[in-house]
């Protein structure tokens, strides 16, 4: 476990479960689809001794949010919740007895929340799309009649390519994309 925290969220395996769940809802994915995906694509998180449990709490949190939580995955969450197995996996990986009565009380309010369905599903968050190009060179010709430019452009922070842009004043000119982030041109071949 890399984060020890009370919390029902508060653990790395958690999060990966939970986050690329809503990575996938918020792309507009159905989240029975999405269940299935995650259970396949961590399916040694799940299976994972030590994982298993924060797997399980991480797919029926979003499953809960999303008014999709499956009868099965919360059948297992009950049922590791209320045969104290959770708190064994902990008491095993070293928690002292203060840590395990925190945990506990953390387990019991989980299970009282998801026992209860919600109002509403969670709302889907746009992905956020950002643009941003950067100006690496920008030269015009002494005569005023060329310009040359080349731009680095990201989306989201990642890097898409970089252009150059030739421009004849009497118009026409020449376009260069190179999508190599970190190579030369010379390493191309």
């Amino acid at each position: 476990m890399g984060t020890w925290n009370n919390k029902i969220n508060g653990n790395d395996t958690f999060q990966d479960i939970y986050q690329n769940f809503f990575d996938l809802y918020n792309q507009g994915q159905n989240p029975i689809d999405i269940s299935k995906q995650i259970q396949d694509d961590f399916a040694e998180m799940f299976d994972d001794y030590d994982d298993r449990n924060n797997s399980l709490f991480g797919l029926a949190l979003a499953q809960w949010e999303t008014k999709s939580l499956d009868q099965t995955i919360f059948k297992q969450v009950k049922e590791i919740i209320e045969t104290g197995n959770d708190l064994e996996i902990w008491k095993g990986l070293g928690a002292d007895e203060k840590t395990l009565q925190k945990r506990k009380k953390e387990l019991e309010r989980f299970l009282s929340q998801i026992s209860t369905e919600r109002e509403k599903p969670k709302r889907r968050i746009r992905p956020k799309f950002e643009f941003e190009m950067i100006n690496l060179i920008d030269a015009v010709a002494p005569d005023n009649l060329k310009k040359f430019g080349v731009n680095e452009e990201y989306t989201n922070k990642q890097y898409v390519h970089t252009s150059g842009l030739m421009m004849w004043g009497q118009g026409g000119g020449s376009v260069l994309y190179f999508t190599g982030q970190g190579k030369n041109f010379s390493n191309l071949a």
